[in-house]
């Protein structure tokens, strides 16, 4: 009887502890200047870039759950919404073609949900850490479970950087790469996605 009644004092305890750290958890926002996600992908002719010029975000954050003793996932909560419009390649005509592949008509926003995260199997401290992130991806309205390693570091005394890079194919997502000139050029159905996003806590 003692035993159980010491492991249930202890799952308590756990928990309280987790509640508590969540309850003193400040809020996180998104610092526009200091963030970007930039897409890039080749063609017959060259390699292409595009940048994101507008997102929102939301994110919710536990520093509290990592410590120098004791290292925990400190990402709970976090969605991304990129209007297909945002996308700049600094060229109208491949943007229209950039917006038409992705059928921004239909689907006008890119859209990522976290579901979970796992801390990577490297040397984790509360000032740098590594995260294998899973949650659902949709573009041009279909919808794809991914998941992709993310960095994560501490920026002075208020601040998350995260940043990594994932591949995809259009196909898989139902796009028709881009082309121009009657198909004779043609972009790769691989691109990359990079990003770079910083939070800033807004309250103590």
């Amino acid at each position: 009887m003692k035993k159980v009644t010491n492991t249930l004092l202890t799952t308590l305890i756990v928990l309280l502890a987790s509640v508590t750290a969540w309850a003193q958890s400040p809020s996180f926002t998104l610092d526009e200047a200091n963030s970007s996600i930039v897409i890039t992908g080749t063609s017959t002719i060259h390699d292409w870039e595009a940048d994101v010029e507008e997102m929102s975000t939301e994110i919710s954050l536990a520093p509290q759950m990592m410590t120098q003793d004791s290292m925990a996932n400190p990402v709970q909560s976090f969605s991304l919404t990129v209007p297909v419009e945002s996308i700049e390649s600094g060229k109208g005509g491949m943007n229209r073609k950039i917006y038409g592949a992705l059928k921004e008509d239909k689907h006008p926003n890119i859209m990522f949900n976290f579901s979970s995260a796992t801390l990577a199997d490297t040397v984790q401290t509360p000032d740098s850490f590594k995260l294998n992130v899973t949650g659902n991806l949709n573009i041009a309205g279909k919808v794809q479970e991914v998941t992709f390693p993310v960095t994560g570091t501490k920026v002075g005394e208020n601040g998350y950087r995260f940043e990594g890079s994932y591949g995809l194919n259009m196909k898989d997502y139902d796009v028709d790469p881009p082309s121009a000139v009657f198909g004779t050029i043609k972009s790769g159905e691989e691109v990359e996605i990079t990003f770079n996003v910083m939070f800033t806590a807004t309250q103590s």
